[in-house]
């Protein structure tokens, strides 16, 4: 897991996609913030239940986001009961997840892509500057 901030100069922006559960989504928005180094008037945020996993490439947000500038991209879902995923474990939700990014990664090329996970009260945090130059880029498991 990679958690190495990124200060970024005060022109670029960014966009979250992250599941609406309240108990998650303020988290999730802080960790993006603290491993990107983006304020929150810096970022887009797109949230559904389920996160993104469940909206995958119909985002027309992110698309608006990224033609805006948005550079910097996060990517979340939270395990412990997610009402987007009745019955999924963590690990199917987190797996759905990495198989998001990868498709979503693809679409937005020039952007540095941040997978954010929540559970048990914890937001982890994978991806970013040590993913390569264009970002993360990995498939199902990393």
């Amino acid at each position: 897991m990679n958690t190495t901030r990124i200060d970024p100069p005060p022109d670029v922006y960014g966009f979250l996609q992250l599941c609406a559960d309240r108990r998650y989504h303020r988290k999730t928005m802080a960790a993006f913030e603290a491993v990107t180094g983006l304020r929150a008037d810096q970022y887009w945020i797109e949230a559904s239940a389920g996160g993104a996993p469940a909206l995958g490439v119909s985002t027309d947000t992110a698309r608006f986001a990224y033609g805006q500038g948005a550079r910097v991209m996060g990517w979340a879902a939270h395990g412990d009961n997610c009402g987007g995923f009745p019955g999924l474990d963590d690990d199917e939700i987190q797996a759905k997840l990495r198989t998001a990014v990868a498709e979503l990664s693809c679409d937005f090329p020039e952007a540095t892509h941040w997978i954010l996970f929540a559970s048990g009260g914890e937001v982890e945090v994978d991806g970013g500057d040590d993913a390569g130059a264009a970002g993360y880029r990995g498939g199902p498991g990393g």
